[in-house]
């Protein structure tokens, strides 16, 4: 009875561990909106449904390990520590670190301005981690480290979906049918398939202007033990963008691509 007892006590405080940390993760997210920079504990309160007194708590562990800091207004913004730990990414992440000799000789052998990126496949979408550039051209769209696209919008993407499950790519498909359509992937299901079985065939893929005017992408995906794990890109102005330019740097992107996944 008493072995009863104390199972059922660990068990139900295992849970409460749990739960709390879940509403404190759910809470450090709420920084990451591009929409709400900052938040009070009233504001984290209701959008998250907790009491004001737990949401005081989860904010007070935030801010007294860095994680967050309190500003003029009253309001919470990201605090130092993440600076910390985005610091220690960029010095440690194999994605970065396999990447980078790459990415700076993609960025020699293109056009004027051109931007070479790594992406992340992330949460179902994909983010740009690190970029190279010799001169940086003003974009309408930003391609900046942190920045989150969709899977069936722009080379980048484009290629990383291609080479996921199928049973990943249907879910999304669900979920944004009218958008893969737009972005030429397909109207049915049987459409999509098709055409990612096309971009698998090929060694990159090629976009002009679906991320905004002014741009034009190459990529080729990056696998990890035969996973892909996310892509390389060139993103090159589009008015520099020919048959012979994309002849040129296509050959140069996938071979990238290869060395990165070879490093893993």
């Amino acid at each position: 009875m008493t072995d009863s007892i104390t199972k059922a006590s660990s068990h139900h405080l295992k849970k409460k561990e749990q739960n709390s940390f879940d509403r404190l993760t759910k809470l450090l997210l709420l920084f990451t909106r591009d929409d709400v920079p900052s938040w009070s504990v009233d504001e984290a309160s209701g959008e998250l449904g907790l009491s004001a007194s737990h949401t005081y708590r989860y904010f007070r562990s935030l801010s007294s390990a860095g994680l967050i800091a309190q500003i003029s207004t009253g309001k919470y913004v990201l605090g130092p520590a993440i600076v910390q730990l985005d610091r220690k990414m960029r010095s440690s992440d194999p994605l970065i670190l396999n990447s980078i000799t790459a990415l700076k000789y993609l960025v020699s052998q293109s056009p004027l301005k051109s931007v070479a990126i790594i992406c992340r496949y992330f949460d179902g979408k994909v983010m740009c981690i690190h970029e190279e550039f010799e001169r940086r051209e003003q974009y309408e769209v930003s391609y900046e480290r942190g920045m989150l696209r969709p899977l069936y919008q722009g080379a980048a993407s484009k290629s990383i979906l291609a080479h996921l499950p199928l049973r990943a790519v249907k879910l999304q498909f669900e979920k944004d049918a009218p958008h893969f359509a737009q972005f030429g992937l397909g109207s049915s299901w049987e459409e999509v398939k098709a055409g990612l079985r096309k971009l698998r065939a090929a060694q990159t893929v090629y976009t002009r202007g679906e991320l905004g005017k002014g741009a034009a992408g190459i990529s080729a995906p990056v696998f990890d033990g035969g996973k892909v794990v996310g892509s390389i890109s060139i993103v090159i102005p589009e008015q520099s963008v020919n048959e012979a330019v994309i002849a040129t740097i296509s050959p140069i992107v996938a071979l990238s691509a290869k060395m990165i996944s070879d490093r893993f």
